[in-house]
């Protein structure tokens, strides 16, 4: 659907795909697809071409599209990325899950770099830090920082993120020889406007 007019504003500054879960109970969408990777990385792929509009209408010198990564990434993906996109699959490993959509949030931002170069939109993802939110209780348990003393998305939102190049990622450890492979980051382009009917190509 076209969200542009539903969010009441008309242009976009910054726009930060943070909103993830950690599924334990290995569930499916309403499409059938594994919950995990359709909420961290398809509905990204999907709400930011919905938005992107609004980006572009931004005033501001350096307008930002923000996708969070985790130091938890997996360092590849399945060598047949067609088993993430598969229908009422097997139930997975929550972790292994989770992993390969951080991944995949950081593969998305390289790419959608790439898309987006020759405009002034920014694509960063980082590692927001290891902070007890729910998702880290849940998953983890209380290994990490308050909620209150993280920051890292702030400083990408702010004048930090400003200085820093599109397709780059910030604050963690993260070496995947995916995020490298041309072949490998079109391929699961690709895979996400095929099973999102969501395309990129008309920009």
């Amino acid at each position: 659907q076209d969200i542009t007019e539903s969010v009441g504003i008309d242009k976009i500054d910054v726009l930060i795909n943070n909103a993830g879960v950690f599924d334990p109970s290995n569930t499916h969408s309403t499409q059938g697809y594994d919950m995990t990777w359709a909420v961290n990385v398809m509905a990204p792929f999907v709400l930011t071409r919905r938005l992107l509009p609004l980006i572009l209408k931004s005033k501001d010198d350096c307008p930002r599209i923000i996708t969070t990564s985790s130091v938890s990434q997996s360092s590849t993906l399945p060598s047949n990325m067609e088993e993430l996109f598969q229908k009422s699959g097997k139930k997975r490993n929550a972790h292994q899950a989770y992993s390969d959509s951080k991944l995949g949030d950081r593969m998305f931002t390289v790419e959608l770099a790439k898309v987006l170069k020759g405009t002034k939109i920014k694509c960063l993802t980082m590692d927001p830090g290891t902070v007890n939110t729910k998702m880290l209780l849940a998953g983890w348990g209380p290994c990490g920082i308050d909620v209150d003393d993280a920051n890292n998305t702030y400083k990408l939102a702010t004048e930090y993120g400003k200085k820093q190049e599109s397709g780059s990622y910030h604050f963690g450890w993260g070496s995947s020889s995916d995020v490298k492979s041309e072949e490998r980051l079109k391929k699961m382009w690709d895979l996400l406007e095929q099973h999102t009917s969501c395309t990129y190509g008309d920009l």
